[in-house]
C-alpha cells in the first residue's frame, strides 16, 4: 500500500504543476485581449474582488478541515493568492464567452507602427514592424488598441470616422476584434 500512495502523490503533484503551467500559458495568450479591452482596469479589479470572495467562501466551507489554522497556513495562502491572481483570466474568458460583435463608430486619431524586441534593440540590428497601435476617440474619451497582422487604416486621416468591430461580452466589457 505504501508504494501506491507514494506514486499517487507524485502523480497528483505532477498534474498540479502541469495545470499551473497550462493556466500560465492561457494567461499569456490572453494578454492581447487585455490590451484591446475597453475599461480593462475595472474588469481586472472586479475579477480580483470576485476571486477574493470566492476564496473566502471556499475557505469558509473548508474551515473544519483546515483546523488548526497554524498547520494549514500554506494551503490557505495558496488558495487566496491563486484565486486572486487567476481571477482576471477567468473574468476575461467569461466576458468573451457569450458576446455579440457589432461595428461601433470611433473618431480616428492615429495609427502607428511599433517595434518590439524581447531583449532590446541592438545597434545596427535589422528589425521589422512588430505591430500597430491605434488611437481613437469616442464620447470625449481616448482609446488605445494594438494589433499585429496588418495596418487597417493606412489612408484614413485624423478626424474621420472609422467603424471598429467591438465584441460586447457577457460581463458588459467591450473588446476590439482586430487581430
Amino acid at each position: 500500500m505504501q508504494p501506491f500512495s507514494f506514486y499517487s502523490s507524485r502523480l497528483t503533484a505532477l498534474a498540479g504543476v502541469m495545470l499551473f503551467f497550462g493556466l500560465i500559458w492561457i494567461y499569456v495568450l490572453e494578454f492581447p485581449v487585455f490590451t484591446n479591452t475597453v475599461d480593462v482596469r475595472l474588469l481586472v479589479l472586479a475579477s480580483m474582488l470576485a476571486g477574493a470572495i470566492a476564496a473566502g467562501v471556499l475557505l469558509y466551507a473548508l474551515r473544519t478541515r483546515l483546523r488548526p489554522w497554524e498547520r494549514h497556513l500554506p494551503e490557505v495562502f495558496i488558495i487566496l493568492v491563486f484565486s486572486i491572481l487567476f481571477a482576471p483570466l477567468s473574468g476575461s474568458l467569461l466576458n468573451r464567452a457569450a458576446g455579440k460583435t457589432q461595428y461601433e463608430p470611433f473618431l480616428f486619431v492615429s495609427e502607428h507602427a511599433y517595434v518590439s524586441a524581447p531583449y532590446g534593440l541592438l545597434a545596427g540590428e535589422k528589425t521589422g514592424i512588430s505591430g500597430y497601435r491605434l488611437r481613437v476617440e469616442s464620447a470625449g474619451r481616448s482609446y488605445f488598441f494594438q494589433y499585429k497582422k496588418q495596418r487597417y487604416f493606412p489612408l484614413t486621416k485624423p478626424g474621420e470616422t472609422v467603424l471598429l468591430p467591438m465584441r460586447r461580452g457577457w460581463l458588459g466589457f467591450r473588446v476590439l476584434e482586430l487581430q
